[in-house]
């Protein structure tokens, strides 16, 4: 609104994983999932993914070679319309069908682990993490009922490791089941 232009593209970095050393960093996990949200607001911008390279005692990132290379992807997309993945897997929908959970993704491409062939940073209670698989790009979810909600990344120094192919690490966030 200062600048008089509405399509002014704005770029922010979701905060990065930080342990409870320094930080009351309890909130840390519902902060990065708001951030995330504003994606949908925000209609010329875009969020640069940190969580995977901070450090556990700073809040502050010392690579900044790639949480800067990750926004200019927002703007090579947004600003200059080259043809690129902007971001890591975004979750679209969660939903409960026969014992599993099927999570899709925007941006999901290629979907795999940043370490080993595990999946982790995925819970239904926001606290227990649970076992998760790949397949045709969708995460899986094996679980007994259907839970209200779907948590990755869901700690204030999140051990989540989802990445896609272009390897862009997954937002932190939490969504319903439908």
């Amino acid at each position: 609104a200062e600048w008089k232009n509405p399509r002014l593209p704005f770029y922010w970095v979701q905060l990065s994983s930080i342990d409870t050393l320094r930080y009351k960093s309890h909130f840390w996990p519902q902060f990065r999932d708001l951030q995330r949200q504003t994606l949908r607001k925000v209609r010329h911008g875009g969020m640069g993914v940190s969580s995977d390279i901070g450090s556990r005692h700073d809040v502050h990132p010392t690579n900044k070679k790639d949480v800067g290379e990750r926004l200019a992807r927002w703007a090579l997309m947004q600003d200059y319309h080259q043809k690129i993945i902007p971001s890591g897997p975004l979750p679209l929908k969660a939903r409960y069908r026969k014992g599993h959970i099927e999570i899709t993704f925007q941006y999901a491409d290629g979907l795999k682990a940043s370490t080993g062939n595990e999946i982790k940073g995925f819970s239904t209670d926001g606290k227990t993490e649970i076992r998760a698989t790949i397949e045709r790009d969708r995460v899986i979810i094996p679980v007994s009922e259907k839970p209200g909600f779907v948590y990755y990344g869901w700690k204030p120094f999140s051990d989540g490791n989802l990445m896609n192919g272009e390897g862009l690490p997954a937002s932190t966030f939490k969504i319903e089941v439908k």
